[in-house]
């Protein structure tokens, strides 16, 4: 692994991938924040890449890394009230005055099983955020530099954003909630966005993939209203407006300097 290290202007030691994206050796180094929380240490100890002049590092430590991105800003938003930026980040999903959070939020790679009526096998869905509140059960899919997976291990014709759905949506059943899909991303991931639009759209393109099995759900036009795609550029404009409105309470300045360097 010492072959190939170089050092940026932080002093900060990464080693280009064959592909040529910069991957950091201590993945903590790609982190704004809480860098030795065990979530996100035993992420980086259980995604790593396993060949290349890369191997062995994690996946948090890639210049590319969704899920450095993925904590690096929601767990930032994490540590202020989220009244005082929920309704911004995501203006889509209005909670009633009586509908509290329900901690923590938000969760990081949570763990969620496919419908028990589903013939296909199918893992863990490890869903990137969750936000749970007492009404509602929120998804959140985060990409940057990459579309959503076109098909799971098991099952060619399953896309990400249609398990997460599925899942999801199942999950919030048990949970007796109204569930929330977000795919947040670069606008540049046309094929991400233009999937999103084709559930979200009509209903009955949810219905082909899942209605078969999923008798539980009674309204899929409901369902096809809670799904949203957000981008990235719109998550900065709206902390940019949250630290203008809140500069004696809230700092997000390095998370808008981060999203910045990210996003510019």
């Amino acid at each position: 692994m010492a072959e190939g290290i170089e050092k940026d202007e932080m002093g900060r030691k990464f080693i280009y991938s064959d592909t040529g994206v910069k991957v950091f050796v201590a993945f903590k180094d790609n982190l704004i924040v809480d860098p030795d929380e065990p979530i996100i240490t035993n992420q980086a100890r259980n995604w790593r890449y396993s060949k290349g002049t890369v191997k062995g590092l994690s996946y948090l430590g890639s210049e590319n890394s969704e899920d450095a991105m993925t904590w690096n800003v929601f767990k930032t938003l994490a540590k202020s009230n989220p009244e005082k930026w929920f309704s911004q980040i995501f203006p889509q999903i209005i909670l009633d005055k009586d509908e509290p959070f329900i901690d923590p939020m938000p969760r990081f790679w949570d763990k969620y099983y496919p419908p028990l009526l589903r013939s296909i096998p199918e893992g863990e869905t490890h869903a990137d955020i969750t936000i749970e509140t007492s009404k509602k059960l929120i998804f959140i899919e985060v990409k940057y530099k990459g579309d959503i997976s076109k098909k799971t291990k098991h099952d060619p014709n399953r896309d990400q954003i249609i398990r997460n759905i599925d899942v999801g949506s199942w999950a919030a059943k048990k949970r007796a909630k109204e569930f929330y899909f977000i795919l947040l991303t670069l606008k540049l991931n046309t094929y991400s966005i233009d999937k999103l639009d084709y559930y979200k759209s009509n209903p009955s393109n949810i219905i082909e993939e899942i209605g078969n099995y999923r008798k539980d759900i009674k309204d899929y036009a409901a369902l096809c209203e809670n799904i949203h795609v957000i981008y990235w550029d719109q998550i900065l404009t709206s902390l940019q407006n949250i630290q203008s409105a809140h500069k004696a309470e809230l700092n997000y300045t390095n998370l808008i300097d981060y999203l910045n360097d990210k996003l510019f």
